[in-house]
């Protein structure tokens, strides 16, 4: 319980200041009283003291209002400040009036302002010393400026800066004391006060000239009146009426008669006579209901097509059957859905209406749409508005309509309205069967048909990834990410067989593509070890150099000219013809003489054994030319773990397939969870146009992903941005769902009906580029040529160490200490001793032996 003390403390700390009418009643009572002092002063009325040289008055009676007080406050103030005495009085009342009309504060700024008001016109009145001279004899004073104007004006400046420079000072002192007291700029006040008067002037004509067109209207109605009962002609004494009553009359229009045109007006601007443009009716549309399939559950989205594909290895996929719908879960009878409460999301808008109105912001309800996730509410805002003011209430909007997640599109793309995004309480997942089964998916168009989601509008978003040409998706956990990848392979597993398209899977986490190990379309099973990813990569751009050269000796420009061109007619081998008399013994005879010759180039060393480094270019000119080639896809799903491994080598390789790639028909598809600028470099978003971008942490993370905000305010569980290709507008939309279960029957689906066949050339290159170590021979060409560039370091820094090749080569620690594995296995350096750097074997100033 609080002690006496500490609660009469409490009550003295919680007690309330005099408000401002308090004080601004006694300014105003002050001030009154001080006015009615001066206003009736007179010299009689102040008493018989020394030195005031006052006497009684004639009458015996005091003549101030205010009585003896009175006539002493006047006396004191008309003798210190003279005629400016009166603006003291004036001062308080204004200041008074201004705390119980506007419940103003004063301040220190209004305080100097006064004292400079009245010390400055005091002064000013004592300089000018030509005004008021009768009434300051008459009341016994210095001057009209009294004892203050007299001191500071006439000793003091006047001395200075002689009377004009001294008024001239005054004058501009006074008006900015005048400033500083009132609030009210006199240029300004000048400048409202003429408009006011022109105004008033101007409304004042007008009314004038309108009754006289009223007056003369009437006279015109009654004369047409009389005429009518007259029998007269109207026509004729209409005119002659109206001039006799009113000259005004003349300058109007005569009626029209039935058989004439009116007169065109002259001097008219057209553009005024224009309408006003009318809001359209608000609709409200609920795209968020699931559409029903429109095809059987057999049924394929795309028909297998009789090609001639050689794919990558010799293997044939002749007897490969594209999947159908009945490998996704689509249920016989669904239950109807629940359709959108039309009242709840127009009190909804109307709630946004008068949040913005309440804070001037004045706004027409437009359109609302439902979609799966989100439901976007369109305004319409008034002629001059700026639609930075509203995205500036975003978080009062959040408020107002308790909202878990808000974001405000100013414009709306494509639309003069505003959009505010509202997630909905009840969110409808996107099942893929609905997607597959759109036309828009199956459509010539695209060449590979990605089926990512569909908008808020209800349209499904289908991308091409061929027109991508590489995709980049990137989220937090838990938002969509995965089961998108998901999605994007199965889209392509529905269209395409092993024979037209090949995948290579990097898998850092280990368990999120395992379930696609059996799938026929790997040309290597999925890679998980962080070392080889290096090798798979460097595979891959092999593989694009390689298809550019084909393409240059064929003539073509791209993967598809290269796969629809006319194949030339394969020459069957002639069966050599037997001579009559010959037997097998004799065609298998040799000429003494070219044997002969073969010994002694074999003696020369012009012939020989193949060259070990595998220099020999004759295996590129007699490489076999295959009639068709596949697609290539390589998916990628966390590039933050592999960023930490090789980051120099990992951007040079995405760069290099992102770059050139497209025309060879291979693609990229990166995703990542931890969207930073360390793993999402400048290098790879430049050569990845196309991104997807799920709910993120923070703006930071939104702007490495797509350079704009936004991703931060998705609302998860597949809400998601869409960059498509060519183009710098987002499209939210909400991604397709396909379940694990959905996905394992799919791959075993495609892995029932033909074996796996790997490329051997792809595994060899991946178990080179990722042993830890070897033999030599096991070193690849590209690991050579670091090798060789190791070399020449260590020659010019004459010491070997990892930290020394990573810094000099840009190389990951993992590289950089194979590199020296290799160099120890070799002899060129020796052991690791701990810290210590490592023994130089041989004179690196030499070639190695």
């Amino acid at each position: 319980m609080a002690s006496p003390r500490n609660k009469l403390k409490n009550e003295k700390q919680d007690r309330k200041p005099w408000p401002n009418e308090v004080l601004g009643i006694l300014l105003c009572g002050a001030g009154v009283l001080l006015l009615l002092s001066l206003v009736s002063y007179s010299p009689h009325d102040l008493p018989n003291l020394p030195g005031l040289g006052g006497g009684s008055s004639p009458e015996g009676g005091s003549v101030n209002w205010i009585g003896p007080v009175g006539a002493f406050l006047g006396y004191l103030l008309l003798m210190g400040f003279g005629a400016a005495a009166y603006l003291i009085p004036l001062t308080m009342i204004w200041m008074g009036v201004a705390k119980l009309a506007f419940d103003a504060r004063v301040s220190m700024r209004t305080w100097i302002g006064c004292g400079v008001f009245v010390l400055s016109a005091a002064a000013l009145m004592g300089v000018q010393n030509v005004m008021l001279l009768g009434w300051a004899d008459a009341n016994g004073l210095v001057g009209p400026g009294g004892w203050t104007g007299y001191g500071l004006g006439t000793l003091l400046l006047e001395r200075l800066l002689n009377k004009p420079g001294a008024i001239l000072v005054l004058i501009c002192v006074y008006l900015v004391s005048l400033i500083l007291l009132t609030g009210l700029h006199p240029v300004q006040f000048s400048r409202a006060g003429f408009v006011y008067v022109k105004n008033w002037l101007h409304n004042r004509k007008q009314r004038k000239i309108e009754e006289s067109e009223k007056i003369s209207a009437r006279e015109q109605r009654r004369l047409e009146r009389d005429n009518r009962l007259a029998g007269g002609s109207t026509q004729t004494t209409a005119p002659a009426a109206s001039e006799e009553t009113k000259p005004a009359a003349k300058t109007r229009r005569k009626p029209a008669a039935k058989n004439e045109e009116p007169e065109p007006e002259k001097d008219t601007n057209p553009q005024q006579e224009l309408p006003l443009k009318e809001v359209p009716v608000p609709q409200i549309i609920d795209s968020s209901q699931r559409r029903k399939p429109n095809a059987d559950r057999g049924a394929r989205p795309f028909e297998k097509k009789a090609s001639e594909y050689a794919g990558l290895s010799a293997g044939e996929y002749d007897n490969y059957e594209l999947p159908g719908f009945d490998l996704l879960n689509i249920p016989d009878n669904e239950e109807p859905e629940v359709e959108a409460d039309k009242d709840e999301m127009v009190a909804v808008q109307k709630t946004i209406i008068d949040t913005l109105n309440a804070f001037g912001v004045e706004v027409t309800a437009g359109n609302i749409t439902r979609g799966p996730t989100i439901t976007r509410y369109e305004v319409y805002p008034s002629l001059g508005l700026r639609v930075s003011r509203i995205t500036q209430l975003e978080a009062d909007l959040a408020r107002a309509t308790k909202a878990e997640s808000i974001n405000i599109l100013a414009p709306v793309p494509g639309s003069d309205t505003v959009g505010i995004e509202i997630a909905n309480n009840e969110k409808v997942a996107v099942p893929l069967h609905e997607l597959l089964s759109d036309p828009a998916f199956a459509s010539a168009k695209n060449k590979i048909p990605l089926a990512l989601g569909k908008d808020v509008y209800g349209n499904t978003v289908i991308g091409d990834l061929a027109a991508m040409p590489h995709l980049l998706v990137a989220g937090a956990t838990g938002s969509g990410k995965s089961v998108c990848i998901n999605s994007i392979i199965s889209s392509i597993l529905f269209k395409f067989s092993p024979n037209e398209l090949r995948f290579i899977m990097v898998d850092p986490k280990v368990v999120e593509m395992q379930m696609y190990n059996s799938l026929p379309h790997l040309a290597v099973p999925v890679v998980t070890d962080p070392n080889k990813v290096i090798a798979a990569l460097r595979w891959v751009v092999n593989e694009m150099e390689r298809r550019y050269r084909m393409f240059a000796e064929c003539g073509v420009r791209n993967f598809d000219s290269f796969n629809s061109r006319e194949l030339p007619e394969k020459e069957e081998p002639e069966e050599p013809e037997e001579v009559e008399g010959e037997t097998p013994e004799q065609e298998e005879e040799y000429d003494p003489e070219h044997i002969d010759s073969i010994a002694r180039a074999l003696t020369d060393g012009e012939l020989g054994p193949p060259a070990l480094d595998g220099s020999d270019d004759d295996d590129d000119e007699d490489e076999e030319i295959p009639d068709r080639i596949p697609y290539i896809v390589v998916i990628i799903d966390e590039l933050a773990d592999l960023m930490q491994t090789a980051p120099a080598d990992m951007e040079m390789n995405i760069a290099r397939i992102a770059q050139k790639a497209r025309a060879a028909g291979i693609h990229l598809i990166v995703a990542t969870q931890t969207p930073r600028a360390d793993v999402v470099t400048g290098i790879i978003k430049a050569n990845i146009p196309s991104r997807i971008a799920f709910q993120v942490s923070s703006k930071l993370d939104s702007r490495v992903i797509l350079d704009v905000s936004g991703a931060d305010k998705l609302v998860g569980k597949g809400d998601m941005l869409y960059l498509p290709p060519g183009s710098a507008k987002l499209e939210r939309a909400q991604g397709a769902f396909i379940s694990d279960e959905e996905v394992e029957d799919l791959v075993k689906f495609c892995s029932n009906q033909v074996e796996q066949v790997f490329e051997k050339t792809v595994q060899e290159s991946i178990e080179k580029g990722g042993s830890g170590g070897g033999e030599e021979n096991d070193v690849s060409d590209a690991d050579e040529e670091i090798v060789q560039k190791c070399m020449e370091v260590i020659r010019q820094e004459k010491k070997a160490s990892t930290s020394l090749l990573q810094r000099r080569l840009r190389l990951g620690y993992t590289r950089a200490a194979r590199m020296m594995d290799i160099l120890e296995e070799r002899g060129i350096i020796g052991p690791g001793e701990g810290a210590k750097p490592r023994e130089i074997l041989i004179n690196v100033g030499q070639d190695e032996p």
